[in-house]
């Protein structure tokens, strides 16, 4: 079972995902929680490389904190050499045909996750963030033939979770972008999740009220099993 959560920054993810956790593993299923960014893919494991080469614990991002790989971090660019590597490195990171070359590998990378924990091990998989989050990134939500060919290959979750609060909520909550910003990627959210089946859109602005409408879609679904 694959339950995955996406949604502008403070929508609620990271509650949420600790609350359905509880809530299986309450029930006696074994869960793994894999945040997109931090544990799939090649922007993952170059990071731990690095940082084990420097001697340096992976960083932990608290929740909700922006990808360096598909937000840009509000900071002062760093001057000499480094500046330039970092200007180099931006543009790798937002160049779009390498970005979606990424995405077909990050894709293989975890299809191998989900045949081990999954099939192998046994575990619901939750995944914070997800596939659609950077087709959010990537694109502009416009169904192009390479967006949809992103789409079809893209593995669909048992419960794809679409947590859908306002971009002045979410300007509220985390107050690191623009509320104009904020409603660019909200725009471009909902138009990728109106081609996700089985979207599951929860308005979340009441929490309770959240945790409910998701436990009954989970049980319709076979989070009971």
């Amino acid at each position: 079972m694959l339950i995955t959560f996406s949604g502008l920054d403070g929508a609620g993810k990271s509650t949420l995902i600790a609350f359905v956790s509880a809530t299986l593993e309450g029930e006696r299923r074994t869960v793994r929680v894999l945040h997109l960014n931090d544990d799939v893919g090649i922007y993952a494991f170059v990071r731990a490389v690095r940082d084990r080469l420097r001697g340096r614990r992976p960083l932990e991002l608290a929740p909700g904190t922006p990808d360096p790989r598909s937000q840009k971090l509000q900071r002062a660019a760093p001057g000499g050499w480094r500046g330039v590597a970092s200007r180099w490195r931006t543009l790798i990171i937002w160049n779009k045909p390498v970005r979606r070359l990424l995405y077909l590998i990050d894709l293989a990378i975890f299809q191998c996750y989900r045949i081990w924990l999954e099939m192998v091990r046994g575990r619901v998989v939750i995944m914070d963030r997800y596939f659609y989050d950077t087709l959010v990134d990537v694109t502009n939500g416009r169904p192009r033939l390479w967006t949809r060919l992103l789409e079809h290959l893209t593995p669909e979750p048992t419960v794809p979770v679409f947590l859908d609060i306002t971009p002045e909520e979410s300007f509220r909550r985390k107050r690191e972008f623009s509320i104009d910003y904020l409603q660019h990627r909200a725009n471009v959210y909902h138009s990728v999740f109106a081609r996700v089946p089985g979207a599951v859109r929860l308005v979340n602005t009441d929490l309770e009220r959240t945790k409910a409408a998701l436990l009954d879609v989970l049980h319709a679904r076979g989070g009971d099993a």
